[in-house]
């Protein structure tokens, strides 16, 4: 559901682009019509609607997403629940500039409007059918897995409706599921409703350890953190457990700013990135560049940039040093690591050596914010109740960084990683970016 969601928030931001360019050819329309009708009034300056754009589009905005008019579900869905989206979204907009004209009494054209309408509607229409056949196609990215027997070909039923690939797991033993969403890149996870409460219920507990949705045909299981939520697939109803779901403006508010901070960071610190660079080529034999294979939206894993602070080898090596492991659990820390390379521990104690992460958020594997993302070998041994750090987007900065980093035991590091998945927020998101300075600028934690 996760590559919905992303899905939702693209066709959101396109509808709202058709919107204003409706908005846009239909005063080109309405100046072009003044000089075929006589009687038409004079047409009223572009920039005067500015505060009807102002006050309009978030108002239509409101209404796309409470009427589904961009979700996935609804432009895959029967044309006639497309439609009635659209008609329902229309008026609503409709009312809404009768609302703002009454308010705010501005003397604006009303025919210009009314072709606004028009237009919008016939636009947003033609777009929805060209977003249909998209939506079909990117959903394919996207696996169910389907846990258990397939009664009354519930498989062909799934795969037809969600339009995306299926992967059958036929036992229903919860560690075969666990040991299947170990391995990652299952984005839902599908249970059969045959089954009795006590066997559903630990499948349930699976996928929301992992932050990954559970759909239930039938029965409704109350969980500690997951909340069912209706999914309509084909004329079945089922019920998807999550554990959270951030509202969609907030996220595309989010993806937003991580591009933006992310370029002006990455134009910011080109200078230090450059100096720094120079200091490793200098000092030590190898790469600028230390890639990383680590695991990123729901354990996919994703090639992770830092400047290189270790020597040539330093990987191999780590088998060799897990004596002297200063945490409990699969992370390894040690606070005078031999490998380290006396540039490195510089780059290290000021953070410099994550500045090119900062590409990974501009490329869509990260963000500013987020849990930091695992190397490999250390996510698959995570235990399961920890692996729900893995259902948000990895980050450069989070609570754990804020609150005293290598500092902190495992277990404090994974309870912050899931406050901050079930508590996520914009505001906690700023609270953590402004905090994330004067943590390193005074290096607390840093090793």
């Amino acid at each position: 559901m996760t590559h919905e969601r992303q899905l939702d928030r693209v066709a959101l931001l396109q509808d709202i682009g058709v919107v204003l360019v409706a908005f846009a050819a239909a005063q080109l329309l309405r100046a072009w019509l003044a000089g075929l009708v006589p009687g038409l009034k004079p047409a009223v300056p572009f920039r005067d609607y500015a505060l009807l754009g102002i006050v309009f589009v978030p108002a239509w905005s409101w209404g796309a997403e409470r009427f589904g008019l961009h979700r996935a579900r609804t432009l895959t869905g029967p044309p006639l629940d497309l439609l009635r989206a659209l008609v329902w979204t229309q008026a609503w907009g409709a009312l809404a500039i009768a609302v703002i004209l009454a308010v705010a009494q501005v003397p604006l054209n009303r025919s210009i409007l009314a072709l606004f309408l028009i237009l919008s509607s016939a636009l947003l229409g033609l777009v929805a059918v060209v977003q249909r056949a998209w939506v079909r196609r990117s959903r394919g990215r996207t696996l169910a897995l389907f846990v258990g027997p397939d009664d009354g070909g519930g498989i062909a039923e799934f795969e037809r409706g969600r339009g995306r690939p299926i992967e059958w797991l036929v036992s229903v033993d919860p560690a075969a599921l666990r040991e299947r969403l170990r391995a990652g890149g299952v984005d839902e996870v599908v249970l059969p409703g045959s089954l009795l409460a006590d066997k559903l219920e630990p499948l349930l507990l699976a996928c929301e350890e992992v932050g990954v949705p559970g759909l239930v045909r039938i029965d409704r299981i109350d969980l500690r953190l997951a909340r069912p939520r209706a999914e309509l697939v084909g004329p079945t109803l089922y019920l998807a457990y999550q554990t959270m779901e951030p509202d969609r403006p907030a996220l595309v508010v989010k993806a937003i700013l991580d591009r933006v901070l992310a370029t002006f960071g990455l134009l910011a610190s080109l200078p230090l990135i450059v100096v720094a660079a120079a200091a490793i080529k200098l000092t030590s034999p190898g790469p600028i560049l230390f890639r990383q294979r680590r695991a990123g939206l729901n354990g996919r894993p994703f090639s992770m940039l830092k400047l290189r602070t270790m020597r040539v080898g330093a990987e191999e090596e780590r088998a060799q040093l897990l004596h002297a492991n200063e945490l409990t659990g699969p992370i390894f820390k040690m606070t005078d690591d031999p490998r380290v390379t006396t540039v490195g521990r510089w780059l290290r104690k000021t953070s410099i050596d994550e500045l090119p992460q900062l590409l990974n958020v501009l490329a869509g594997h990260m963000s500013l914010v987020g849990p930091r993302p695992l190397p490999l070998i250390e996510n698959w041994e995570l235990l399961p109740v920890h692996r729900r750090r893995l259902s948000v987007k990895p980050g450069i900065t989070g609570l754990w960084q804020i609150s005293g980093r290598n500092d902190l035991t495992f277990e404090e590091w994974m309870a912050l990683d899931l406050q901050y998945v079930d508590g996520w927020s914009l505001g906690l998101d700023l609270v953590i970016f402004l905090r994330t300075v004067p943590t390193v600028l005074g290096g607390r934690g840093a090793r």
